[in-house]
């Protein structure tokens, strides 16, 4: 049955800043999402272009668009192209971040075109963070991910692990001891928490040893169930991915 109203945002499609949509608007949302995961401003960042970034990032304004989403500017921003000068200007006021970007034209072969990886580094306040009953923050994160156009972005890998995530849905990351019963307790949790699972998915690197759970969900994870889920002895960490649409502007 056909729809009854179209909206103009599925006719023309979102309102991104140009002048293109995988080397401009979807960079700024790959390094958005990334800082919302990170959960603050980084210490330092490594960004390294492959492929068509590698050899198109500077005119493009890529690395405008990269500094801007670390910066916490959203990605429909207008001060997207400004995104090094504002950095520059923390700086100088011994504020802000170093950012190291590299262009890397040699793509593997099963990389997407328009990939990047951003690697950020911060300093270590688990120990606070806990006393304060939240979830510890990632002090180093490791993301690889692709612009694949229309403003359009997927995560590829996280920490060394294999993921396909889309920033449509709202997502955990369970780090965690590989062993019987950890994927039902997070999901036991969850339902108590009346949160319906859309997807999950489980990665490790050999039998016994370090694990990671993908859990993909329809709404937010409130802190109380994350805090739940960081409590199980088998956890390592726990990093929460939000859905992109449903980020609200950050100031700087």
């Amino acid at each position: 049955m056909p729809k009854e109203q179209v909206s103009l945002f599925e006719i023309f499609g979102p309102v991104m800043i140009g002048p293109s949509s995988s080397h401009t608007a979807g960079v700024a949302r790959i390094a958005f999402l990334t800082r919302k995961m990170f959960g603050s401003a980084p210490q330092k960042a490594l960004i390294r272009f492959y492929g068509s970034l590698a050899a198109t990032w500077k005119g493009h304004g890529s690395g405008d668009a990269v500094s801007a989403g670390l910066l916490g500017i959203p990605p429909e921003d207008e001060r997207l192209f400004q995104g090094q000068t504002l950095l520059s200007t923390l700086q100088a006021a011994g504020k802000g971040f170093s950012v190291l970007i590299e262009a890397v034209p040699v793509l593997p072969p099963s990389w997407h075109p328009n990939s990047l990886i951003l690697e950020l580094f911060g300093e270590s306040s688990g120990g606070a963070e806990l006393m304060a009953g939240q979830s510890p923050r990632p002090q180093h994160l490791v993301i690889r991910a692709s612009s694949i156009g229309g403003g359009s972005i997927r995560l590829d890998e996280i920490n060394g692990y294999q993921v396909d995530l889309s920033g449509e849905l709202e997502a955990i990351l369970v780090s965690h001891h590989d062993e019987i019963g950890v994927i039902a307790e997070v999901s036991r949790l969850l339902a108590a928490g009346h949160i319906n699972i859309a997807a999950t998915s489980s990665h490790r690197k050999e039998k016994g040893d370090e694990a990671l759970l993908v859990v993909e969900t329809d709404g937010p994870i409130p802190p109380s169930v994350v805090k739940e889920i960081q409590g199980l002895p088998p956890i390592y960490q726990v990093i929460q991915v939000p859905a992109l649409e449903g980020l609200t502007r950050e100031a700087l």
